[in-house]
């Protein structure tokens, strides 16, 4: 797994930052030595805004996936420096100086629209980053080009510019312009740092915080700057704006400094949430601390589970091994012996986490070779209860096999030969032998009642064809007690059905043999994704589910779909059987 928070070796770091330090510190004093006489307390904010600026792109750029920004955040300081060369009222500084101000702008946005990525999002950040360059020089040439343009807060005399090529008329267009452009990119870049912000997710939105603080500080001192600027009537005011705006763009490096804390802070809090892990923590509780230790609230973790050679889930369940190719952060995890324990499955954008995420992985290392084995549990009980679910479907078909032959087979010919026993009866003239073929015909018919009765109890037609309720109302008129029904007059699927119509004549026919009921009740309703399924009766209660009774079965029988069963026979108050059963 990549490491997202590694840098270099101490010495290496140690001599970049102090290099970054120097060249910080050689760069203020050489641009800011002519504007000390003139400004000390501008010069000396300057001074500190150019040395945050390249120490904290220098530190940025230590961060493995953050070199680019660190060095784009260098530049930041680097042209901001640059702007102060036209003190130096040399032609060629105050060429360099008339650069300046578009490139830290532009390098300064840019880095804000894309970290903590490497590259910006989408054209539209493109776009705007190229439109905020072009725009802000032809502003800054026009203005060097156009005669009659102020230059207000020169501290220290008029810098040098070439021979106007535009007359003085140019410079009220220009400055609408000025105006109008400043206006629409400011409103473009506050609605892409929205959109980034609202797009980023767990650690990353916590990184953004501060950055995007230190953005709109630094967006407001510089709107703020400019419109002052225009309005401003001496060169006080706007040497005045100008320390309030190098004030305000410190906030900027502080943003990323604030951040590398904040990243700082979160691996100890990762180490206090996971570490709270206990050996025997369950399974859904390792999830949810990686979860919560990770800001991911969608993260997965697949165990492996030798015995099966297969992976499975947190519920137990059978899972594949993911390709990588979906974009998602794939971390294995394996045992003290060496041999597979667990794949962490996170979100892409921890890939820039990834010590975080090691560190994580790591504290919750006891409590995932723990959660293996409990894993491998829940999926031998998975196993079982998909084997009892195909035990109790293959014993439905069976019996619904049997109704079918019993149905079209043994009482199709128990009644031709009923039919038969009418011919020989009509052909024979001996009263005997005519009381005998009457008493076989009777017999019959008996038989042929059973046999419906026993084809109904295997598997009713009626379930199958008309639904839970009409069967229901079947069963009620057959007993010798009265039954109130409550069954809405919908489907559900055929196990939960035929799961819950041999329940509640298990039930109805103990209250009406065993319990000595004068009446019962049966409620049927659905919700949340489970049929409940209520019967109770008035009789003498006491009955024991453990006493080898029917209701054992009924335990069981419920069980082996996935439902619970709940049963309540207080001596002298009745029974009442609840059932849950799911039904999707």
């Amino acid at each position: 797994m990549a490491s997202g928070g590694g840098g270099y070796g101490g010495g290496a770091v140690s001599v970049g930052r102090l290099g970054a330090l120097l060249a910080g510190l050689v760069l203020a004093v050489v641009t800011q030595w002519p504007v000390w006489a003139a400004a000390p307390a501008l010069a000396l904010v300057n001074g500190v805004g150019t040395v945050a600026f390249v120490v904290t792109g220098a530190l940025l750029a230590e961060h493995r996936g953050q070199r680019a920004n660190g060095r784009l955040l260098a530049l930041t300081g680097v042209a901001w420096s640059g702007v102060w060369l036209d003190a130096w009222q040399s032609p060629l500084l105050s060429v360099v100086a008339l650069v300046c101000p578009a490139l830290y702008v532009t390098a300064g946005a840019t880095v804000l629209l894309r970290y903590p990525a490497a590259r910006l999002p989408g054209a539209a950040q493109r776009a705007f980053v190229v439109t905020l360059f072009v725009w802000l020089q032809a502003v800054f040439v026009g203005s060097a080009l156009t005669g009659g343009v102020e230059a207000l807060g020169a501290l220290g005399g008029r810098p040098w510019r070439p021979a106007p090529v535009l007359g003085p008329e140019s410079a009220a267009v220009l400055a609408t312009v000025d105006r109008v452009g400043a206006v629409l990119l400011g409103t473009a870049f506050v609605v892409l740092l929205a959109r980034k912000v609202r797009r980023a997710r767990g650690l990353d939105r916590g990184e953004l915080v501060p950055v995007v603080v230190g953005a709109v500080a630094a967006g407001v001192a510089l709107g703020s700057f400019r419109i002052g600027r225009a309005l401003a009537g001496s060169e006080e005011s706007v040497t005045a704006l100008r320390l309030v705006h190098a004030v305000a763009l410190l906030a900027i490096p502080l943003a990323f400094a604030a951040a590398a804390l904040r990243r700082r802070l979160e691996r100890g809090a990762v180490a206090d949430v996971v570490v709270g892990l206990s050996g025997v923590a369950p399974l859904d509780q390792v999830r949810e601390r990686l979860r919560r230790a990770l800001r991911d609230p969608g993260l997965e973790v697949l165990y492996w589970v030798p015995d099966e050679r297969a992976w499975v889930g947190t519920d137990g369940r059978p899972a594949d091994e993911p390709p990588g190719g979906d974009g998602r952060l794939v971390v294995p995890v394996t045992a003290g012996d060496g041999d597979r324990l667990a794949l962490v499955l996170a979100d892409p954008s921890l890939r820039r986490h990834g010590r975080l995420v090691e560190a994580a992985v790591s504290a919750a290392g006891l409590a995932l070779e723990n959660a293996r084995l409990q894993a491998g549990i829940r999926a031998q009980l998975e196993q079982v209860r998909a084997s009892r679910a195909r035990i109790v479907e293959a014993g439905l078909a069976e019996r619904r096999r049997l109704e079918r032959d019993l149905h079209d087979g043994a009482q199709q010919r128990l009644l031709a030969l009923t039919i038969q026993l009418g011919a020989v009866r009509t052909a024979v003239a001996d009263e005997a032998t005519k009381e005998l073929v009457d008493a076989a015909r009777a017999d019959l018919r008996c038989a042929v009642e059973e046999l419906r009765d026993l084809a109904r109890g295997l598997h009713p037609p009626l379930l199958g064809q008309a639904g839970l309720g009409p069967a229901l109302e079947s069963v009620a008129e057959r007993l010798p007690l009265p039954v109130r029904l409550d069954v809405p007059d919908r489907r559900w699927s055929v196990a939960a059905e035929t799961a819950a119509y041999f329940l509640v004549c298990e039930a109805l026919t103990n209250a009406a043999k065993h319990a000595g009921a004068t009446s019962a009740r049966v409620l049927v309703d659905e919700a949340g994704g489970r049929l409940r399924v209520e019967v109770a009766d008035d009789g003498v209660g006491g009955a024991d589910p453990a006493g080898g009774s029917g209701l054992t079965g009924l335990v069981d029988r419920i069980g082996a779909v996935g439902g619970a069963l709940r049963i309540s026979s207080p001596p002298g108050a009745g029974t009442r059987i609840t059932a849950e059963i799911p039904c999707g």
